[in-house]
């Protein structure tokens, strides 16, 4: 159940003190509903209201908001009270209020008596989870690390008693009992909430069920659970967000039971001690949230951007401006109070009530004990269980019902939200022109139970035919929402193969394989402490191609470095991207490479790679890996020096100026300090440097001081190389990537070379890019504004298959109209 109302504590500078709502988790319940003084505003929205002149310098129209009028004040004290009160410096000759002056009286009155405003309080919104494991891989979306968390357990039970109602847990088989679960939603929660802070979010830990142990066992019973669930702990960094110093042991039939109380005086401890409590909160913000209140008791669930525009209009005293609306919006979504996707196709609306969404959900994905007794949802539930699918159709049925049809209204958004969630995963098909079509099915990854008997990985020769690696999770345990999330990750990129005499579609429960080209597949799986990922070659895996799978290595550590992050963000908007490396001491998982034996395989850390010389005997199979072939997975490094003739030393070379594309491509070479002391060797002086400061993106401003340099001075290549030596910036052969150059033989089906990529091309080509996203770009010859446009698209969460494909269908379809060039695949092939 959710609490929508808010109290703030006004402070001296004219903002709010904001009191962090402590504890969010799980919807479940209905919301109370009532009539609402803003509600028809979804209907009509008027767009003005003509005031009626009373003699006491207010006026009142009957509106479209039910018993509630408008009166407008004209009295200057009172406006000038009213400005105070909420901020606003501007003039203003009248002002209008939703509420009658009995009503205020009314209201003051109450609040007087309760001296509310002389009390801090502190609202709570409260969430509870659902916790059948189908639910698992949505939890991910509503965990916030700026809340409180409280792990209940039946005390009347010891910590390792088989509990009696079972449900789903990665890694446990057989009975599963209060460790498993409590160790289970620890790690859940710290892996989705982490934050900056150290040791946040805090968990509490509650014992129910006292009222079931004899009363002279009580305290033993207590002492005897938290010192356990200590030990469990205290050698690892979960200790840390735990709160157990209180052992709180309640019977919660009784409300006077004296443990009680202390639930209630640690929540309050604890919210003081959030890194977020007393945040300050503009009070701008507390009209729009007063109306969300309003519209929720009415039980509106879900509005349009539109509606909010004209509600947001009608604001009496201040309307939020555009940027604002985006601020508050996003801040709203951080504390869970609404959801909000700034995202292309979901930006539209707003979900007021996140219990809509958990509807949605539950009408697809949910336990099969819900649909006893509905055939059509039994059938569905069959299809996603036996074939990890669920149809277009299927859906629609459901949702057309009198229980579902609140869905299906806004059928089009929320299945949007379930695709961006990775909930619902579209696959990628194909008409004869290699055109994207919309199929009729999504992958359900998280419904998927069958497991693989299939004999692939047992097939002919398999250890000589693959490489892999492991992504090796530092917390005690991946939680299983998000192997679910990467393999709809898997299902978004690649298409699923298709094995045996029965071309069965090989995806399984946290597992599967999928078809990278013709010759080579990739086959996933996902355990508990790790997801090993192999390259699989029809023939030898010595014809794996290295910048193929180290592309592919990139594409997935930044699919998992998205995951692992929070969809819940903070109203800043802030980026939570790095780069594509998993292996610093704070990473959510850390890179090894895997032998070649699927059963049970040999682990080795790619930074003892270096230690290897040629052959990897792994120690448990004693197979032998070539080191070369095995090292696919990470970049090449450059060389240190070139072949006789290279650029820097041909003479010819270096008297050529360099054009912009060169230019760019140096930008990429230097650091932004190594820029500025080439260009002050170059003879740019510091005042025009400091002119270009401006300029906020990195490369962009790299590049611009370069071509002054090259404008003003005449440069040709030996200046730069003359100014890089006196730098003395180390190896000078780096400048020979000015001009790049590896030979592809055109001459070889030419007629392919000169066909207009497809969508289907820019499918498969976007994962082989992998995290040379700008450096393709510039190979293109596009401009770093253009990088700069695209990357900010992607700010939030980096994707580099999105990033790769926006980058190639920006150059197919703008670029190259734009300046009359055909895009053909052989650009492509230079651009690589």
């Amino acid at each position: 159940m959710q609490s929508s109302s808010e109290t703030y504590r006004k402070g001296s500078d004219g903002l709010f003190n904001r009191i962090e709502p402590v504890k969010q988790d799980f919807p479940s319940g209905k919301q109370t509903t009532d009539s609402s003084n803003y509600g028809d505003l979804i209907e009509g929205c008027p767009d003005n209201d003509k005031p009626i002149d009373n003699s006491d310098g207010s006026g009142a129209k009957s509106n479209v908001t039910g018993d509630i009028h408008i009166h407008t004040v004209t009295k200057s004290g009172v406006i000038k009270k009213l400005k105070n009160m909420f901020g606003v410096s501007k003039k203003v000759k009248e002002i209008k209020v939703s509420i009658s002056k009995e009503k205020f009286l009314e209201m003051s009155s109450k609040v007087g008596k309760k001296q509310l405003h002389n009390k801090k309080i502190a609202p709570i919104i409260i969430w509870d989870f659902g916790g059948q494991d189908v639910f698992y891989s949505t939890h991910q979306t509503f965990l916030t690390y700026r809340a409180i968390y409280m792990i209940v357990l039946d005390g009347s039970r010891k910590l390792d008693d088989p509990c009696p109602n079972e449900q789903y847990l990665p890694g446990k088989g057989a009975h599963k009992t209060a460790r498993d679960y409590l160790l289970f939603w620890i790690n859940t929660i710290v892996t989705y909430c982490k934050g900056s802070n150290q040791g946040f979010p805090k968990i509490m830990v509650v014992l129910t069920h006292k009222d079931q142990v004899k009363s002279h066992e009580v305290e033993e019973r207590r002492h005897e659970i938290f010192e356990e669930i200590n030990k469990m702990f205290q050698l690892t960094p979960l200790r840390k967000h735990l709160v157990i110093e209180d052992k709180i042991f309640v019977n919660a039939k009784d409300k006077y039971d004296a443990d009680m109380s202390k639930i209630k005086d640690v929540i309050i401890s604890e919210s003081e001690r959030q890194p977020t409590w007393g945040e300050l909160l503009p009070k701008c913000f507390i009209p729009l949230e007063l109306e969300f209140a309003s519209l929720t008791r009415r039980n509106i669930p879900l509005i349009t951007l539109e509606q909010l525009k004209k509600i947001n209009a009608l604001q009496p005293i201040r309307p939020l401006s555009e940027d604002e609306l985006k601020v508050f919006l996003k801040f709203q979504h951080s504390i869970g109070k609404l959801l909000y996707f700034d995202e292309p196709k979901l930006d539209d609306r707003i979900i007021l009530s996140p219990t809509l969404l958990i509807d949605a959900f539950k009408s697809i994905v949910t336990d099969k004990r819900f649909c006893i007794g509905d055939r059509k949802r039994a059938a569905m539930w069959d299809a996603m269980g036996t074939k990890g699918v669920v149809s277009k159709h299927a859906i629609q049925e459901v949702w057309k019902r009198k229980k579902y049809e609140k869905f299906y209204k806004d059928k089009h958004y929320l299945l949007n939200v379930m695709t961006h969630l990775d909930i619902l995963v579209e696959p990628s098909r194909y008409d004869s022109n290699q055109t994207r079509i919309p199929a009729d099915f999504y992958y359900v990854a998280s419904m998927v139970r069958g497991n693989d008997d299939s004999g692939y990985l047992h097939s002919a020769g398999i250890t000589q035919r693959n490489i892999a690696i492991a992504f090796q999770s530092t917390s005690l345990m991946i939680p299983p929402a998000l192997s679910f999330r990467f393999i709809s990750y898997c299902l978004s990129v690649w298409a699923v193969k298709t094995y045996g005499e029965t071309n069965r579609d090989m995806l399984f429960h946290r597992s599967g394989v999928f078809t990278i080209d013709p010759s080579l597949d990739m086959h996933i799986l996902c355990e508990d402490d790790k997801i090993t990922v192999r390259l699989v070659h029809g023939r030898t895996n010595t014809l794996i191609m290295r910048d193929l799978a180290s592309s592919i290595n990139e594409c997935l550590t930044s699919a998992l470095e998205k995951i692992s992050q929070l969809y819940i963000r903070t109203s800043s908007g802030q980026s939570h991207t790095s780069d594509a490396s998993f292996v610093t001491s704070d990473a959510s998982f850390v890179t090894s490479v895997c032998c070649g034996s699927p059963d049970k395989p040999c682990i080795l850390p790619f930074n003892s790679l270096a230690h290897v010389s040629k052959i990897w005997n792994c120690p448990s199979h004693g197979i032998e890996h070539n080191i070369h072939t095995i090292k696919s997975w990470i970049p090449g490094k450059e060389e240190d020096s070139c072949e006789p003739g290279c650029p820097v030393t041909n003479e010819e070379f270096l008297k050529e100026r360099p054009s912009d594309l060169h230019l760019r491509r140096l930008s990429l070479v230097y650091s932004i300090n190594a820029t500025r002391e080439l260009a002050l060797e170059l003879g740019l002086e510091t005042t025009e440097l400091d002119k270009l400061l401006l300029i906020d993106d990195t490369d962009t401003w790299q590049f611009e001081v370069v071509k002054k340099c090259r404008d003003r001075f005449a440069l040709t290549f030996r200046h730069i190389r003359d100014a890089s030596e006196a730098c003395k910036f180390g190896n000078i052969h780096k400048l020979c990537k000015l001009v790049k150059g590896d030979v592809i033989d055109f001459d070889k089906e030419p007629e392919k070379w000169d066909l207009v990529p497809t969508e289907e091309h820019i499918d498969r080509l976007a994962p082989i890019i992998g995290n040379n996203s700008l450096q393709f770009l510039i190979e293109l010859e596009m401009e770093f504004k253009t990088w700069e446009q695209i990357s900010y698209r992607h700010t939030i969460e980096r994707d580099l298959v999105k990033l790769n494909k926006d980058i190639l269908e920006e150059w197919r379809t703008k670029f190259c109209k734009m300046h009359s060039l055909k895009p053909t695949l052989r650009k492509i092939a230079q651009a690589f």
